[in-house]
């Protein structure tokens, strides 16, 4: 019988840091698939009835959702362990917390300067809070 390990805390460092295996990407299942798409599918319906019952500002806060995360960590979790959802959804706080960075500038910016200017200062905010929260956490 196998033993679990422990399940390592927030703050306890990782001997592996996060990458990219695109033959990894390419083993994903149908049904697997199918689970994100749902997922991702229903919180884009759910954004516009919302749009459409109060405003566009409303339902715009919707889509900052990640659609397939709650989907994708219960499959990591499954497929792997909780060590590894727990590392996904570790990056998925640190690009949330780019994504309000980019919406915090872009909500004080627009109005004032021209719009490809907004998003471009946008991106910017979003990627360094992004990295630097990778940074923080990952980084040894």
């Amino acid at each position: 019988m196998n033993e679990r390990q422990p399940e390592p805390t927030i703050s306890d460092r990782i001997d592996e840091r996060p990458s990219f295996d695109a033959g990894k990407a390419g083993k994903a299942k149908p049904r697997d698939l199918l689970i994100r798409f749902v997922a991702g599918g229903v919180t884009s319906i759910a954004s516009g009835l919302v749009t459409l019952a109060f405003n566009a500002r409303v339902g715009g806060i919707m889509l900052a959702f990640p659609a397939i995360l709650a989907a994708s960590l219960t499959l990591i979790e499954q497929q792997e362990d909780s060590v590894d959802a727990r590392e996904d959804a570790r990056g998925a706080i640190a690009g949330g917390c780019g994504m309000a960075a980019f919406a915090a500038v872009g909500a004080l910016m627009f109005g004032h300067l021209a719009g490809g200017s907004v998003l471009a200062v946008a991106a910017v905010a979003w990627m360094a809070t992004a990295g630097l929260l990778y940074v923080v956490s990952w980084w040894r």
